[in-house]
């Protein structure tokens, strides 16, 4: 049976990944359909460990932190406040963070006020 992806309909096509593993990827949207276990065997592979990465304005190495201290969303940002690199799918990941926590906090501190708090904090310089 042919998978198709749960967002676009497109057929998924099969590719390997770490360790040899074989995940389902979407080619329009990159999303990944992984069988049972098959994430577990990719927390286990040790063949592709991420090394960071360079600031594209000022070539100094990102920091790698968790965006907003409890999205559970990790990106990388430049020391110097140059900007914020996300990977795939992390933006998708940081707008559904947004509209959850706008439907938490109600009204009671305006999203923007909130986004704003959270943004300025990023390109905050180390001191």
């Amino acid at each position: 049976m042919a998978l198709t992806c749960p967002r676009d309909g497109s057929p998924l096509e099969t590719k390997t990944y770490e360790a040899k593993i074989e995940v389902d990827v979407c080619p329009s949207c990159g999303g990944i359909w992984l069988d049972k276990g098959e994430l577990e065997a990719i927390q286990e592979a040790k063949e592709n460990d991420y090394s960071p990465v360079g600031c594209l304005k000022c070539a100094a190495e990102m920091d790698t932190r968790e965006y907003a201290y409890c999205s559970q969303i990790v990106i990388d940002t430049c020391p110097e406040g140059c900007g914020i690199w996300l990977d795939a799918g992390e933006l998708q990941a940081l707008e559904k963070f947004f509209e959850r926590s706008q439907a938490e906090a109600g009204d009671v501190i305006p999203l923007r006020w909130r986004l704003w708090a959270t943004v300025a904090g990023v390109f905050r310089k180390k001191g």
